[in-house]
């Protein structure tokens, strides 16, 4: 039986600014060359056929001329066929990136749907790239099968219900997947893998490989399996990057910022392993400290930062151990400060965590001396 082995990949975003952890940004973006030669030498591992890269390799139009020299560099030191279909981000305009030489092994889908032979394989592989950033009507209607070979389709674009969606990304009903006689379809646009199969036809988003921000949680991955004639096997690969977590750890006892950043990194270390370090957390403090203590947000971060922890936001929503009841009914200047900041936290409920923090604070200083955090 003749198979074609695949990878499929989608929504690399090269050149991704990582605007939401400025912090850590220069090296996120230099570690998504990483990911990509990662990709390459599993489709080495996995004998591939071809590597299908389905949709927003690039964050956008216009790529940095060293940058995407770098990338054409690494694809070229691999023999494996590398088929691109332009996306939403990266739309093959006649001044974009995909209009330059490319290595003799990649083909880009450029423009309408269009196939590419490869008779030793007996297969064909179908795409049909975006050419601007947007794109109403279905670019999946070009697409005729040829019943003698195995038929694998790229498309960049949203699966919907029905024809009268109102999407500008390339539109695809569902049922026009499922009857469109391709043996696999590889799909980009969604950062999630989603897999879906309909008797013997599988059709899969294979997510982003690698996250990009604190909405892209979890394992990333790509798809690697083979087609055949009538069928497809198609199974999730993890790869070995940085996962963005959300967490929430109790810091209940604590006492100063030694203990708190102690705390978090045996939680993590719990979680995560060995390689707790490696990852990026957004993470909040609850729980109740030891009487009076208001964490310092930016002290423990510091020594989350030389326990080698990669990245860390640090957000407390800790409840302290006080009788704010008592402290409104005191008839001191102490008591009349607690009234008026509960009034203006009950009339703010979005304001709540910050009144929170501006009642203590005020507490502290009451009682003497208190250095605020910046990062309350």
């Amino acid at each position: 039986m003749t198979t074609f082995n695949m990878v499929h990949t989608s929504d690399l975003h090269l050149g991704s600014l990582f605007s939401s952890t400025p912090e850590v940004a220069e090296q996120l973006k230099k570690e998504q060359t990483d990911t990509l030669k990662q990709i390459l030498d599993l489709c080495t591992e996995n004998k591939a056929d071809a590597l299908l890269i389905a949709g927003d390799m690039f964050d956008s139009m216009k790529v940095e001329s060293a940058y995407l020299d770098e990338i054409k560099r690494i694809i070229s030191h691999y023999t494996v066929r590398v088929f691109i279909t332009p996306g939403l981000h990266d739309p093959a305009t006649p001044d974009s990136c995909y209009n330059t030489e490319w290595p003799q092994n990649v083909h880009i889908f450029r423009g309408g749907m269009e196939k590419v032979e490869i008779p030793e394989k007996n297969t064909c592989v179908w795409g049909a790239g975006f050419t601007r950033t947007h794109c109403e009507e279905s670019l999946l209607k070009d697409f005729t099968p040829v019943s003698s070979r195995i038929n694998v389709l790229m498309l960049y674009g949203e699966l919907v219900d029905d024809h009268h969606s109102d999407s500008h990304c390339n539109p695809i009903p569902i049922e026009d997947v499922v009857n469109c006689g391709a043996d696999y379809v590889a799909l980009g646009h969604s950062h999630t893998y989603e897999h879906y199969d309909n008797n013997e036809m599988i059709f899969c988003y294979s997510g982003t490989p690698s996250g990009r921000g604190f909405d892209e949680t979890g394992e990333k991955g790509v798809l690697c399996g083979y087609a055949a004639k009538g069928f497809a096997r198609m199974t999730f690969s993890a790869l070995d990057g940085r996962v963005y977590s959300h967490e929430k750890i109790d810091v209940s006892g604590c006492e100063d910022s030694s203990q708190f950043a102690d705390r978090i990194i045996s939680v993590l270390r719990d979680r995560y392993g060995e390689k707790f370090s490696y990852n990026l957390y957004d993470i909040y403090l609850i729980g109740t400290p030891a009487s009076g203590v208001i964490p310092s947000l930016s002290e423990i971060n510091v020594l989350l930062g030389e326990s080698s922890v990669f990245y860390a936001r640090l957000t407390d929503v800790t409840s302290p151990t006080v009788d704010f009841e008592l402290l409104m009914n005191d008839g001191t200047l102490k008591g009349a400060f607690v009234r008026k900041l509960f009034e203006k936290k009950q009339s703010d409920s979005r304001g709540e965590y910050k009144y929170m923090r501006a009642l203590l604070y005020g507490l502290s200083a009451f009682e003497g001396d208190v250095n605020i955090d910046e990062d309350y």
